[in-house]
């Protein structure tokens, strides 16, 4: 949708943000389990505190006067005189039925979500993929080949979509089964990552490109249009380049690229925003609302656009060897703990790492 180099890192960020969307499902919804009662050794057991009537005093004669003097010990219990004192033990299936009525789910966990590639939301993934996210992302790249290409190729043969496509699909279930495996490990920072890393692919596709002019071929139509893109030498120069901007963004192809923008990223919204409100229910979590988890994401992506804006001008400046320092920065601003990534964490009430239920 936003062209082929911008589509294969939207399709794994796509993934991993439904899964992160579905954390608490994924990961385990937090509740409180009522602890088993507790069964004290001298107590008589509720079973044998009243005896039953099969225990009524026997009235046989006794062996040794053969009178009819009623005896006082319950029938069907051999020396004692009491109730017994041990509580009924039970085995086999009866045993494992009761240990997991009484015992339920991990202490402050709710039952996992089994099987990464046959449930529910990995199905979602992928019907959002396939039903929703390719389909445009095709249809763009056949109708406008040399603007989804960045103006390096003239068209796209059937065999090319086809294994855009596929590839599309590829990087979405990556996406989704990576960050659902750091989820249940436990590494909800990791899988919050995944998502800004995607992100962030994404904004330099189209801010830096494979030459520097990512932002410039992005905002032209086609290769001629490329070609007239005024040069920014003067101040006088930023006139230009706005009416060419406005030129592009009042063209048929914005026109369309608002089109399957609007469903494919309202659809995407959506089923994110759903899975995210219900996971925080079923948790009991304190957490965000529809449109405050809205701003958080919008924040995400603004963060990575200006990250990637930063990226570009110092490669186009330095060199790739820039690369060697903007790595750890990043590091330290986004992925270190406590960082922007835990600060997302928290603002959207995602279950907190290293759930020492595990």
């Amino acid at each position: 949708m936003l062209g082929v180099y911008a589509d294969l890192p939207w399709s794994y960020a796509a993934g991993a943000g439904i899964a992160l969307a579905a954390a608490h499902q994924l990961r385990g919804a937090r509740h409180t389990v009522p602890s088993p009662p507790a069964v004290t050794s001298g107590a008589p057991s509720a079973r044998t505190a009243e005896p039953p009537a099969s225990a009524a005093p026997s009235t046989r004669p006794t062996a040794t006067t053969g009178s009819s003097t009623p005896s006082t010990r319950p029938a069907g219990i051999i020396g004692s005189s009491a109730p017994s004192a041990r509580p009924a033990v039970l085995t086999g299936s009866s045993a494992t039925f009761a240990r997991s009525a009484v015992e339920g789910p991990p202490v402050g966990r709710a039952p996992r979500v089994t099987g990464a590639a046959g449930g529910r939301h990995f199905a979602l993934a992928m019907a959002y993929s396939v039903l929703i996210f390719v389909p445009a992302s095709l249809f763009v790249a056949h109708r406008y080949p040399q603007w989804a290409t960045a103006q390096h190729e003239d068209a796209l043969s059937r065999e090319a979509l086809a294994w855009l496509g596929a590839a599309e699909v590829a990087l979405t279930a990556a996406g989704f089964l990576v960050a659902r495996a750091l989820l249940v490990a436990g590494r909800i920072r990791w899988a919050v990552c995944q998502v800004i890393l995607g992100c962030l692919l994404l904004c330099l596709a189209v801010v830096h490109g494979r030459d520097g002019d990512g932002w410039k071929r992005f905002l032209s139509s086609d290769r001629d249009d490329y070609a007239r893109f005024p040069r920014f030498l003067h101040v006088a120069d930023i006139g230009p380049i706005a009416g060419h901007v406005a030129g592009f963004l009042t063209s048929g192809l914005a026109v369309v690229l608002y089109t399957t923008g609007a469903v494919v990223l309202g659809t995407l919204g959506v089923v994110m925003g759903l899975l995210h409100q219900f996971g925080l229910t079923d948790a009991g979590a304190d957490g965000p609302g529809p449109l405050r988890a809205a701003l958080v994401a919008a924040v995400v992506g603004g963060g990575a656009l200006v990250l990637a804006v930063l990226v570009s001008a110092l490669v186009s400046g330095v060199g790739w060897v820039a690369l060697a320092a903007v790595l750890p920065v990043l590091w330290l601003a986004v992925a270190a703990r406590g960082a922007f990534a835990t600060v997302v964490i928290t603002d959207l009430g995602l279950p907190a790492e290293h759930d020492p239920a595990v």
